[in-house]
């Protein structure tokens, strides 16, 4: 298997590889603002991207009447899923899932920061005009960017593709430096004294743990993220009073949102629970009907530092401070 560090070394390459003359064919004049240029376009018999011809003339005639529904009336996920960008876990596939299902933010081992806008402005457009019922967080078991977070960092200076990408993960390295977790703790001091980590291999307890400890995290801070407690506490100060809250943008009331943790295992194609799931104060958390790893939850986190009762101290406090309908 290609190791994460490699691929990025090849990311690093392209502009190189860019630079090598290849066999040409037809023109392509380029128009700008400021100057004309032509561009040598080459003819791609058998392309590689005949692969993505294919595959969308099986799709678009798989199911017609599905997508001028959806076009015709819009979209109302009840899901959105938040994973890693790596292609073996894309979520249509695995979850066999059609258009208008997912509402979907993936990124480098599915992390959740409110500084990053994307992901923020995501689950705020999910939540408060969509109306998802449940935002999913899914790791995998081989994520690379959970690899590289263990692996020495590289020496010497690294080029700016490399550079974004390893401050990308740094909040996992943290995580691996602090995590409590036996098995992190035990691979963390087995590797102390190497000169140089590599990447482990994809069954290293303490890398399982690891993947599976990053999506406890991001299952936190979604559920301490503005968007998430501000919902809550609308949610709660709506049914003391006995008003509709209405904050949908596209119709209905705002509704429950719970927040779930869950993994997947690229050698199998498995889909477990990870015991961490989050919902409004005071409701019922609907069961995951998929299996859970066995005692994945309670490895780590004390109760009073759970996900939920973090959110509900924090939902607490900042009902007060919001109004009861908009």
């Amino acid at each position: 298997m290609v190791s994460f560090r490699s691929a990025l070394f090849a990311l690093a390459t392209v502009s190189f590889a860019f630079g090598h003359p290849v066999r040409e064919s037809r023109d392509l004049k380029i128009i700008g603002t400021t100057f004309s240029a032509l561009v040598k376009r080459q003819d791609a018999p058998g392309s590689e991207l005949q692969l993505l011809v294919d595959g969308n003339k099986v799709f678009k005639e798989s199911d017609p009447e599905l997508l001028k529904k959806l076009a015709d009336e819009g979209q109302a996920p009840p899901f959105m899923f938040l994973g890693c960008a790596d292609s073996r876990v894309s979520e249509g596939t695995v979850f066999n899932a059609k258009p208008g299902m997912l509402f979907t933010q993936r990124n480098i081992a599915n992390q959740f920061h409110a500084t990053d806008v994307n992901s923020e402005s995501v689950l705020a457009y999910a939540v408060s005009v969509l109306g998802v019922k449940h935002v999913i967080v899914m790791g995998h078991y081989g994520c690379g960017g959970v690899a590289a977070a263990i692996a020495s960092r590289p020496k010497g200076n690294v080029d700016a593709a490399l550079s974004a990408v390893y401050n990308w993960i740094e909040p996992i390295r943290e995580l691996f430096a602090s995590s409590s977790r036996p098995e992190i703790v035990e691979l963390r001091e087995r590797i102390k004294d190497l000169p140089v980590v590599e990447e482990p291999e994809n069954n290293e307890p303490g890398f399982r743990a690891l993947v599976e400890e990053n999506v406890k995290a991001t299952v936190g801070r979604i559920a301490q993220d503005n968007v998430i407690v501000n919902h809550y506490a609308l949610l709660a100060a709506a049914d003391e009073s006995g008003a509709t809250n209405e904050r949908r943008a596209e119709g209905g009331p705002a509704g429950d949102v719970f927040i779930h943790g869950w993994v997947y295992d690229i050698e199998n194609g498995e889909i477990r629970d990870l015991g961490v799931s989050v919902g409004p104060p005071g409701k019922a958390i609907p069961p995951v009907p998929f299996a859970s790893v066995v005692n994945a939850a309670e490895k780590t986190t004390a109760a009073h530092e759970t996900p939920q009762k973090r959110c509900e101290e924090m939902c607490k406090s900042r009902r007060s401070f919001l109004p009861t309908s908009h």
